[in-house]
C-alpha cells in the first residue's frame, strides 16, 4: 500500500511560502490603494501598476523557469484564499469601494505570472476571476508550451475574441499544444502554420467555424499527432484527407464515422502506408472496420467501442496486436464474447474499461483477474454486478489483480464483490 501523510518537498514548501508572501504584502497595499482609490482612482491603478511590475521583476529575475509552472499552481490556491478572506471581512454597512479595491489587488498578484518562463496555461485550473489577466494580456505568454483556452465564449463572441487570441498566439513560437473549444477559427489555423512551427497537438471541439476547408489549413502543420475536431463542422471528406497528408497522426479523439473513413482508404487507396494512429473511438463500428484496423494501424493501442449485437462482433478485436487499452459500451460478458476476447489479448491490457456492460458476476471478475495479470486500472461504470450460482475456480493459478492501481466502480454490487477486487489489490492506489 503506499505512504500516506508523506511530508510535502522543500521546493513545494519554499513555492507556498512565496505565495503567502505576496499575500500578505497584498495586504500591506490593501488600505493605501483603497485610500488613494478615495481621491484618484486612476493614480491608484497606476501605483498598483508599478508595484505589479516590480514584483514581476523580481520573480523573473529570481525565481527558476523551471518552477515558474509550480508557483502558478500555488498561486491559483492561494489568492482565491485571500479573497475569501475579504469577503468574510465585509459586513453589511462596509464599503463597497474599499471592497473592490482589495480584490482588485489580491486579483493583481497573479501578475507576476505573465512572464516568458510559463510554460503551461490552462484556463480551466485559473479561478475565473483572474483569468480575463492572462487572456488579454496572452502577448506577453510567448514562452507557453501547451496552451488551454477552454470555452473562451462558447461560441457566442467568436469574432470578438478572435484578436485576442490572434496577438497572443503569434509570439509562441514553441506552442506544442493548443486546446480552444467552440471558437476557433480559420484566421487562427492560419496564424499556427506561420507561427507555430513545432504544434504537434489541437483540440477544436465543438468549433463550427472549422470545416473541410479549414483541413487544407491544416495540411500546413505536418507534425501533428493528435487532432481533436469532435462536432465541428469537417465531414468525412476533412478526415480522410487528415488521415492520408499528415502521416503523423496518432490521434483524432473521438468520430463516430472514423470507421467508414478507414474503410474508404482501404478500398480506394489500396497502396497507402500503414497509419500512426494509436486511437480509435467511435459509437458506430462494424466488424469489418476492426479488421480493418488491424490491417491498417498496426501502433493501435487503445479502443472505446460501442457495441451493436447487429453490427459488430467483438472477437474481432483480436486482431489488433498491440491492444492495451480497452472500453466497451453497452454488451453482454458472456453473451457478446468479453470473456473470449480477454482470454486472448487480456495478456497485454493494462486498462480495462466495461460501461453498461451486463452479466458481471464473481465469475466474470475472476476471468478479468486472470486473463489481465498486468491490468492497473480498471473501471466498472453504470453495471449491475449479479450473484454467481457456482463459482469457475477457487484456486488462482495467478494472483488476482496483482498490479491493479486504479479502480473505478459506480455500480450496484454485493459485498463480496468489493471483498475479493480489494482484498486482492495489493498495489491499490487510488479507489473511486
Amino acid at each position: 500500500m503506499p505512504k500516506i501523510r508523506q511530508p510535502a518537498l522543500l521546493g513545494t514548501l519554499s513555492l507556498r511560502a512565496v505565495a503567502a508572501w505576496l499575500c500578505s504584502l497584498a495586504k500591506e497595499y490593501m488600505p493605501v490603494i483603497a485610500q488613494i482609490s478615495k481621491v484618484n482612482v486612476q493614480e491608484a491603478a497606476n501605483i498598483l501598476k508599478d508595484k505589479m511590475v516590480q514584483l514581476h521583476d523580481l520573480f523573473e529575475y529570481n525565481v527558476p523557469f523551471c518552477l515558474y509552472d509550480k508557483l502558478a499552481d500555488e498561486m491559483f490556491v492561494a489568492v482565491p484564499q485571500l479573497i475569501e478572506k475579504i469577503k468574510k471581512r465585509q459586513e453589511l454597512h462596509s464599503s463597497m469601494g474599499k471592497f473592490l479595491s482589495e480584490v482588485n489587488v489580491a486579483v493583481s498578484l497573479v501578475e507576476v505570472l505573465l512572464s516568458s518562463n510559463l510554460r503551461t496555461l490552462h484556463f480551466d485550473c485559473i479561478p475565473k476571476m483572474m483569468r480575463h489577466i492572462f487572456y488579454v494580456k496572452l502577448d506577453r505568454l510567448h514562452g507557453l508550451t501547451s496552451l488551454d483556452l477552454g470555452s473562451l465564449s462558447g461560441g457566442w463572441k467568436t469574432q470578438d475574441m478572435e484578436p485576442t487570441v490572434l496577438n497572443g498566439i503569434v509570439n509562441m513560437r514553441n506552442l506544442q499544444s493548443i486546446c480552444i473549444n467552440y471558437d476557433a477559427t480559420d484566421n487562427i489555423i492560419t496564424s499556427l502554420g506561420e507561427c507555430c512551427p513545432n504544434l504537434i497537438a489541437i483540440d477544436f471541439s465543438s468549433s463550427k467555424c472549422i470545416t473541410n476547408a479549414s483541413v487544407e489549413l491544416l495540411m500546413a502543420l505536418k507534425n501533428l499527432k493528435r487532432v481533436i475536431l469532435y462536432r465541428t463542422s469537417v465531414t468525412m471528406e476533412g478526415y480522410i484527407k487528415l488521415l492520408l497528408n499528415l502521416n503523423k497522426i496518432e490521434d483524432l479523439g473521438r468520430y463516430d464515422d472514423l470507421g467508414r473513413c478507414l474503410s474508404y482508404i482501404d478500398t480506394y487507396y489500396p497502396e497507402q502506408e500503414d497509419l500512426q494512429l494509436t486511437k480509435f473511438i467511435s459509437h458506430y463500428a462494424t466488424t469489418e472496420h476492426l479488421q480493418i484496423l488491424g490491417k491498417l494501424c498496426p501502433r493501435l493501442h487503445t479502443v472505446s467501442l460501442f457495441h451493436n449485437i447487429l453490427l459488430v462482433d467483438l472477437m474481432a478485436l483480436i486482431a489488433i496486436d498491440n491492444l492495451r487499452d480497452l472500453k466497451l459500451l453497452s454488451a453482454d460478458f458472456f453473451a457478446d464474447q468479453i470473456r473470449h476476447v480477454l482470454e486472448v489479448k487480456g495478456c497485454n491490457l493494462t486498462h480495462l474499461h466495461l460501461e453498461h456492460v451486463d452479466e458481471i458476476d464473481m465469475n466474470a471478475l475472476i476471468y478479468i483477474s486472470q486473463f489481465c495479470p498486468d491490468l492497473k486500472s480498471f473501471v466498472i461504470y453504470n453495471c449491475e454486478l449479479v450473484d454467481s450460482t457456482s463459482l469457475c475456480m477457487r484456486r488462482f493459478p495467478i494472483p488476482p489483480f496483482m498490479n491493479l492501481e486504479r479502480l473505478t466502480i459506480a455500480a450496484t454490487c454485493r459485498f463480496w464483490h468489493l471483498d475479493f477486487l480489494l482484498a486482492t489489490a495489493f498495489k491499490i492506489r487510488y479507489i473511486y
